[in-house]
């Protein structure tokens, strides 16, 4: 397969009829796409000095074919569907913004962030998209993504899978986080198509539909996403032969479960930040496991890591460092490129501040955060250590401590049937209670989502407050 740039975007195949993008209910040729491309990219190019485009559309058909456009025309991409707010363009200050709606252009408007025009030398030529961080360790960051990045994604066998015919990826994702560069361009790199997978929390009963008509073969879906579906409706997912599950923590309960609903998926659990242009890291399940974290796994091919000495800790753990063309250049700040990841030989570094421990298989095990302290009424608490000992408690699916200024929660995720079960609550608490009488417990029979799939910390905060106004 050629994954040469210019190849990627410009190929012949952007002159074939055969279907590339199917989107609520309507499918889209190769041809199609590159017409709609075509048609943002004459909009960019009649703008004098642009660098940096957003694209503003509410369907992924309308963000991809813009990327596109964008990088036809020689420019950075920042695709918005409704999700970025004043403080993450703030950081890109975009040239340009290119609205579309469905699957053609309505319209452009100059960026007014700042009075003045910014040279285009402002970001180095290789950066050619952004991802944006979750914020989950603070506010979120806007990452520069190369070409180089993504040709090395397109390229990394690690990732492909087994085919009868051409790939067909289900896409989850959304624009402005990594696993869209997976979901979609590195199945349209390899020549496959993407389907579009309705929203978790909108319409999952399409899934088996979609799944059998075009006979999807991978789908990405976020760990909490992943469980919520195992859980309530594994019928969804029983078609498509590979699950990659990234994002956050995977469970062993999830994976469990899966089996006792006689799911056959081969289940991937992938480990990689935003910082990077996707996953570094994937580990492939067996049936063998029973007990204990599932592994991160090992370096994917093309990315190096290093184990860096965290500190004061003295169980074993290391900071990890990641290397190789899968990290992206740096974050840019107010339009510019304003921190770079480099090592001493100039290949892309980052540290990730995730700590982990090696299994003996060589595999690495997450097992928190550097920055995973929390104060609870004055006194330090390491809260990733508290959820990995509750989790391991065979009634507990998950556990998320959450804290706002005034009250720290350990949400904990048990079966319904549980949730009134006084000795179930007792031993969770006597658990908690070793790190801090101050951290009180919460038990949920599900956990809230993000569109982006990521738990909702904020939605179970607000939903145990609510609860205690009807109490009251």
């Amino acid at each position: 397969m050629n994954y040469n740039w210019s190849d990627v975007i410009h190929g012949d195949r952007w002159k074939s009829p055969e279907t590339l993008w199917i989107e609520n209910g309507t499918e889209y040729s190769w041809k199609r796409v590159d017409e709609l491309a075509q048609s943002i990219e004459e909009v960019i190019g009649s703008q004098d000095e642009v660098r940096v485009v957003l694209v503003r559309s509410p369907s992924k058909l309308g963000c991809f074919a813009g990327q596109l456009a964008s990088w036809r025309a020689g420019c950075v991409a920042v695709a918005d569907d409704g999700g970025l707010g004043q403080s993450e363009l703030e950081h890109v200050r975009p040239d340009l913004i290119v609205s579309v709606d469905g699957d053609r252009p309505t319209g452009v408007a100059c960026e007014t962030h700042a009075a003045e025009r910014f040279p285009r030398s402002r970001l180095p030529d290789e950066i050619v998209a952004v991802n944006f961080t979750s914020g989950s360790t603070g506010s979120r960051k806007a990452v520069g993504v190369t070409r180089g990045n993504l040709q090395a994604l397109f390229r990394c066998r690690d990732l492909e899978v087994p085919t009868s015919g051409r790939l067909v990826s289900g896409s989850f994702a959304t624009p402005t986080y990594d696993g869209w560069w997976f979901d979609t361009w590195k199945a349209v790199a390899a020549e496959g198509a993407v389907v579009c997978m309705p929203n978790v929390n909108e319409d999952v009963f399409d899934w088996p539909e979609l799944s059998k008509k075009y006979g999807i073969d991978r789908m990405l879906l976020p760990a909490a996403v992943l469980a919520t579906v195992v859980e309530s409706l594994p019928g969804c997912i029983s078609d498509v032969p590979w699950l990659y599950s990234g994002g956050e923590r995977f469970r062993v309960s999830t994976y469990q479960q899966a089996r006792r609903a006689r799911l056959t998926n081969q289940f991937i659990n992938l480990y990689g930040p935003a910082e990077a242009t996707f996953a570094t890291h994937k580990y492939e399940l067996s049936d063998d496991i029973t007990t204990g974290p599932i592994p991160i796994g090992k370096p994917l091919e093309g990315c190096k890591q290093r184990l860096a000495d965290p500190g004061d800790r003295a169980d074993g753990c290391h900071e990890l460092l990641i290397d190789g063309p899968l990290v992206c250049l740096g974050y840019i700040e107010h339009g510019s490129l304003s921190t770079r990841f480099s090592a001493d030989d100039g290949e892309a570094s980052f540290r990730t501040g995730d700590v982990v421990q090696v299994d003996n298989d060589g595999s690495l095990v997450f097992a928190g955060r550097l920055d995973s302290q929390i104060k609870v009424n004055g006194m330090r608490v390491n809260s990733a250590a508290l959820e990995r000992d509750v989790v391991v408690l065979p009634e507990v699916s998950d556990c998320r401590v959450v804290q706002n200024e005034k009250h720290t929660f350990a949400f904990v995720r048990v079966d319904q049937e549980q949730l009134i079960d006084f000795s179930v609550r007792m031993r969770i608490e006597s658990v908690v209670k070793q790190f801090s009488n101050a951290v009180k417990v919460e038990l949920v029979d599900r956990f809230p989502v993000k569109p982006s799939g990521k738990i909702d910390t904020t939605a179970l905060m607000s939903a145990r407050f609510a609860k205690n106004e009807e109490q009251e």
